[in-house]
């Protein structure tokens, strides 16, 4: 392990240089989506809809980049915590990674069959169409329409308290604990 001198902690092991990459390009997208989907609500009707097909296909993206990330995961064990983070935070650690992979695949799953229940189709950036997993109907769509709402907002919940705790390693602890998922 490698001391920081500027801050007298001791730095993990790093995740591997493709969890990183898969971490940051999903964050990306998922900060991406949100905006999508809350600040083009009140646009034009066009616009609205040019947003949502981006945020469909960016949808898609995230549940195969996690699907992805999952696969890499139990081939490759993440780094421990640093011994300062408290022995309060490590289980809380693991239950929001939980529940960010929980949300990661739920979310694009209920947007999916909500566009399949509502008779719209998913093209992914022109390359293709994604098949139907539900049978149309207005009360699932209207369902689904609903539940993916929820899982949204509680993603950008988590995706909050995930910056925040970030935050607070980083500036306040200086516990290192961010190096370890550092791109650079």
């Amino acid at each position: 392990m490698a001391t920081d001198a500027t801050a007298g902690t001791t730095a993990s092991p790093r995740y591997t240089k493709v969890a990183i990459w898969l971490h940051w390009l999903i964050g990306a997208a998922v900060i991406v989506n949100i905006g999508l989907a809350m600040l083009t609500e009140g646009l034009p009707r066009e616009t609205h809809r040019e947003a949502m097909a981006i945020h469909e296909a960016l949808g898609v993206a995230v549940l195969a980049l996690t699907l992805i990330r999952i696969a890499w995961r139990l081939g490759h064990r993440p780094p421990p915590l640093p011994a300062s983070v408290p022995a309060w935070q490590r289980p809380l650690s693991r239950i929001v990674h939980f529940l960010f992979y929980a949300l990661l695949i739920l979310l694009p799953l209920s947007g999916w069959v909500w566009m399949s229940a509502a008779d719209r189709p998913i093209d992914f950036f022109g390359l293709f169409t994604l098949p139907p997993i539900a049978a149309p109907g207005k009360a699932l769509a209207d369902t689904m329409h609903e539940r993916h709402e929820m899982l949204g907002l509680t993603m950008l919940a988590l995706v909050i308290v995930h910056v925040l705790a970030a935050l607070k390693h980083q500036f306040v602890d200086r516990s290192g604990v961010n190096a370890r998922m550092n791109p650079f």
